[in-house]
């Protein structure tokens, strides 16, 4: 879904061929690199269309019938950061998140509790934004609830049935993959090798074959949305909802890496089937906050809300903690180790405020690669390459430490901050003529 031109159309395209010429040229570069689950490599971040550096990012957001937990902080302020660096470097972004208001464990606690299921999902989707609005991740461009597009979702499904790639088995619809569509090109391996779990709970499953997908659960009908019974599965959500938004032109899709299979290499399939192209030229995955080794769950109830520990410890520390490790290493849960973390936070936060920094708008104008001091080079250089926050944290609370001559300027600790979310400091891209 492309934003219409402003301007009068000659303007309009005036600045499309003169991108095209920056292109042919090679002048349009692009600087932030990252492993991408794809390709197995770090491959340089470029958007699919004529520039480059715009990009549409798609990151998986929560199923809402509980509150959220560190573990779900630690995806939201990764992808937050990767958001921030690469508007620091230059790029536009479109991030765009769901949320999962369809499900089963939405409509049990709603029966438990005698309301409607949008009543449980609505309360915890605005818990969600105020803790993330808490953690300085910066609100995305496009939410977008799975209730709001069934409809579409619908359609999608009857256009695949008429193509004879799905097929209904007892009650409800499922993904033929022997018609195609290249799965398993995330995890790497053969269709034989691949876990095929269950869909959902409380659905019986008749597929033809254990690694068919299930798109539709419950009676479906083609001719008619409103007298279909049942839902869309999970399956099939975020697939509808990127190409409501920006047709086949994703770039980014993000998550934790318990989303690669079957989430995403779903998402991956129905985009080869429906559109004919691969979902995003980047799939960026991040690994779990775990407790005694097990990931950080509801179903395990080993969880550490984030509510609590942004009363204990406040954002800047939590925000330390969580990208003091690369983004695909797990975290194991160290209440020590977070506690630390508020003390660095704390030295950092003095630092501004001795110098006055604190008592402005926050903003910290983008684009300005190629003009930055040497010890913000440095930092960015880090954050760059696959995004070693770990490595930009120790830099800036040493350097944060020193004086005199060696000393961070004011304004590079205010960049450092608007790249790492410290402070309430935030990148602001700077005004398109």
């Amino acid at each position: 879904m492309q934003n219409s031109a402003a301007g009068h159309p000659s303007s309009w395209i005036r600045n499309i061929n003169r991108l095209m010429q920056l292109a042919q040229l090679g002048l349009v570069t692009v600087t932030v690199r990252i492993y991408n689950t794809l390709t197995q490599t770090k491959d340089a971040i470029r958007g699919r269309g004529l520039d480059p550096r715009h990009l549409n990012v798609y990151i998986c957001g929560p199923t809402v019938y509980d509150s959220p937990h560190l573990g779900h902080a630690r995806s939201y302020i990764f992808f937050d950061t990767l958001r921030r660096v690469l508007l620091l470097d230059g790029y536009s972004l479109n991030y765009i998140q769901n949320f999962s208001d369809v499900d089963e464990k939405i409509d049990l606690r709603a029966t438990l509790e005698g309301v409607v299921p949008s009543v449980i999902s609505e309360r915890y989707k605005e818990e969600f934004l105020r803790d993330m609005d808490r953690l300085n991740v910066i609100r995305y461009d496009v939410y977008t609830n799975a209730s709001h597009i069934k409809e579409f979702m619908h359609r999608v499904t009857r256009i695949l049935m008429e193509e004879g790639k799905c097929y209904r088995g007892g009650d409800n619809v499922y993904f033929d993959t022997a018609s195609g569509g290249g799965f398993g090109s995330l995890l790497h391996d053969k269709l034989d090798n691949l876990i095929s779990g269950s869909e959902a709970d409380g659905y019986t499953f008749q597929k033809r074959d254990k690694h068919d997908f299930v798109i539709w659960l419950g009676d479906f009908k083609p001719d008619s949305f409103r007298d279909s019974e049942g839902r869309p599965s999970w399956n099939l959500e975020c697939f509808c909802i990127v190409h409501r938004q920006v047709g086949c032109e994703l770039d980014i899709q993000g998550g934790g890496l318990d989303l690669v299979f079957p989430h995403h290499e779903v998402a991956s399939v129905l985009s080869k089937s429906y559109c004919n192209v691969e979902f995003a030229n980047y799939y960026i995955h991040n690994a779990f906050v775990t407790i005694k080794s097990d990931k950080m769950s509801k179903s395990l109830q080993n969880y550490v809300g984030t509510r609590e520990l942004l009363q204990e410890h406040g954002a800047d520390a939590i925000r330390l903690y969580l990208l003091s490790r690369h983004f695909r290493e797990n975290i194991e849960y160290d209440p020590v180790e977070l506690s630390k973390w508020t003390e660095a936070a704390r030295m950092l936060r003095g630092k501004l405020e001795e110098a006055g920094a604190l008592s402005g708008t926050g903003e910290v104008k983008t684009g300005s690669a190629g003009g930055l001091t040497p010890a913000a080079e440095k930092f960015m250089e880090m954050l760059r390459d696959d995004l070693h926050t770990e490595r930009a944290i120790d830099f800036l609370v040493e350097k944060a430490g020193e004086r005199g001559e060696k000393a961070l300027s004011v304004d590079d600790m205010k960049y450092m901050s608007a790249a790492l979310g410290l402070s309430g400091f935030r990148p602001v891209r700077e005004s398109q003529n």
